[in-house]
């Protein structure tokens, strides 16, 4: 076959310095500066300054701390940083050329153009703000962060003219904020000679909104729009807005499902209804961001047999349920398909159903989408957005460790037996199919450990 290769080369160029400071363990500091240029970045915006500040305060090291002994730590600290992102491949911001291959004129062969090049392509930056408290008593241990975390100048891929020569640039987004709070904790329920027994849990709260957009991110939107105007897409598009998520779903409102005609009836802005889709109408319909999220579980030993179980869990978002637009929705019923489209669409006049009409010709379902009949394809609408709140059995283990004196005659130290499973069940308010983009499986595996 034709030979193929590949190079990647990175070129930078950094200065550092820091200082620490820490008094009898009591008032803690630290302090970081660094510059650097990159090549991965365009010419006009090579280099870029980053720092760090952190500051600490040990409570349970003050004298007027020290006859409280039930506090074996409190600790107040906060901190600010400004780091930068280099990420991504070494070809995203200068111009890069491809040979030809099988093709060549007189024995030699030629070269096109594979990237754009994009000279003002800046450094992606992230500030973040940060305030703590670190707990520690009566077998408890627990851990408070608040958080504001921008991210300036924001890497992506844009979408730009075919006339260019190209798809996609990359190029940056503006600005994005997350704040939030993350808590964890850990309490020690029991614990002797025998064995003992551990809970655990984290809670996270993050808002993720968009603080301002960059010009090109615009011109993206409006490409977006094109995609979803195109009547063979029937998946919501991403696109940007000032003051929302990054991860909004944008979809057309939906009234339901006419019970006289079968067809979807559509909202517009101004409060009418339509069978005819229009992407002007798409609106904020959810976002896939969890408002909360977490894990918690335990984990125990009693006398040579031990158990632990993971569990995570996330709430308050929504999701595109692809499920039911795919698999029941914009099918073909000449094959095997889910049992719904048969218990759930409208079959007739005055029927209350949750599904449309479903077509079964040719006519209806032409080889190239856009001569599709208005009505015949599902596109993106509010009536599969929906709650998602999920909780899952991410991982349990059981061992069972041989008491040492059963060892000693045969010259084993220690001999575990261990059985572990992922991924066991999951408790949601969706019900989707797993496995259609990345193979889903529960894993069990079993092992057997010793020392000699």
């Amino acid at each position: 076959s034709t030979p193929i290769g590949m190079s990647s080369l990175n070129r930078e160029i950094s200065f550092l310095g820091s200082v620490a400071y820490d008094y009898e363990n009591r008032y803690l500091a630290e302090a970081t500066y660094r510059t650097s240029a990159s090549s991965l970045y365009g010419k006009d915006n090579r280099w870029a300054s980053n720092y760090s500040l952190g500051v600490g305060w040990n409570l349970h090291n003050e004298h007027f701390m020290k006859d409280i002994e039930w506090f074996k730590q409190f600790k107040v600290r906060g901190s600010l940083g400004l780091t930068g992102n280099n990420n991504f491949n070494t070809n995203s911001a200068i111009a890069t050329y491809k040979y030809y291959t099988g093709l060549n004129y007189q024995g030699q062969t030629g070269a096109y153009l594979a990237q754009l090049a994009n000279n003002q392509l800046r450094w992606e930056q992230k500030m973040d703000y940060n305030v703590g408290v670190d707990l520690r008593l009566f077998g408890l241990g627990l851990s408070f962060d608040y958080y504001v975390s921008d991210t300036e100048n924001m890497l992506t891929d844009i979408t730009i003219p075919t006339s260019t020569g190209f798809s996609t640039v990359k190029d940056n987004l503006g600005k994005v904020r997350n704040t939030g709070y993350e808590i964890k904790a850990n309490y020690n329920l029991w614990q002797n000679k025998d064995g003992f027994f551990n809970i655990y849990g984290t809670l996270v709260h993050n808002k993720n909104e968009i603080i301002r957009l960059s010009d090109s991110m615009k011109a993206y939107n409006d490409a977006m729009l094109m995609t979803a105007a195109n009547k063979g897409n029937s998946t919501p598009v991403l696109m940007y807005q000032d003051g929302l998520s990054m991860n909004t779903i944008w979809a057309v409102p939906s009234a339901g499902i006419d019970p006289m005609t079968g067809q979807e009836i559509y909202i517009k802005k101004d409060g009418t209804q339509t069978y005819t889709y229009d992407s002007a109408d798409l609106i904020a319909a959810g976002d896939s961001d969890p408002k909360y999220r977490g894990n918690f579980g335990f984990t125990g030993e009693y006398k040579g047999v031990g158990v632990s179980a993971t569990f995570n869990f996330l709430t308050d978002c929504e999701m595109y349920n692809y499920t039911l637009v795919n698999r029941v929705e914009n099918i073909d019923i000449n094959y095997n398909v889910d049992r719904r489209v048969y218990s759930g669409r409208w079959k007739e006049a005055g029927q209350m159903t949750q599904f449309r009409r479903i077509y079964n010709d040719y006519e209806h379902y032409p080889l190239y989408f856009e001569a599709l009949d208005e009505g015949s394809y599902t596109r993106a609408t509010t009536r599969f957005v929906q709650d998602n709140n999920e909780l899952n059995l991410s991982a349990i283990s059981l061992y069972y460790e041989l008491p040492r004196k059963c060892l000693k005659p045969i010259g084993f130290e220690r001999l575990r037996i261990q059985a572990n499973m992922n991924d066991v069940y999951k408790w949601s308010t969706i019900e989707i199919e797993r496995g259609t983009d990345y193979p889903f499986a529960r894993t069990l595996s079993l092992s057997l450990s010793a020392t000699f």
